[in-house]
C-alpha cells in the first residue's frame, strides 16, 4: 500500500499506518467517482478534515485478488 510517498507492506504495517493516520487526523471521505481500468479499480473521494490543507480529492487505485485488496495506492 502506498500513501504520501511511503510504501507499507504487509498486514501489520498497513494496520499501523491506519492507526497512526486515524490518531493524527479526523476527516470524512465521500466517494464521488468509481471506474474500472483493466484489473484496477479507481475510486475518487473528497476528503475534509483537520489535515494540512483541510480539503483534498484523492484517488484510490486498487487491485483485488481472491476478493481482497492486493495492492492500493492513494494519490492526489
Amino acid at each position: 500500500m502506498k500513501d504520501e510517498g511511503r510504501t507499507h507492506t504487509g498486514l501489520a504495517a498497513i494496520r499501523q499506518w491506519k492507526a497512526e493516520t486515524s490518531a493524527k487526523y479526523t476527516y470524512t471521505c465521500e466517494p464521488f467517482r468509481a471506474e474500472q481500468k483493466g484489473d484496477v479499480s479507481v475510486v475518487t473521494c473528497h476528503l475534509e478534515g483537520n489535515f494540512p490543507g483541510g480539503r483534498a480529492d484523492l484517488r484510490f487505485f486498487f487491485r483485488l485478488e481472491r476478493g481482497k485488496i492486493a495492492n492500493l495506492e492513494i494519490v492526489p
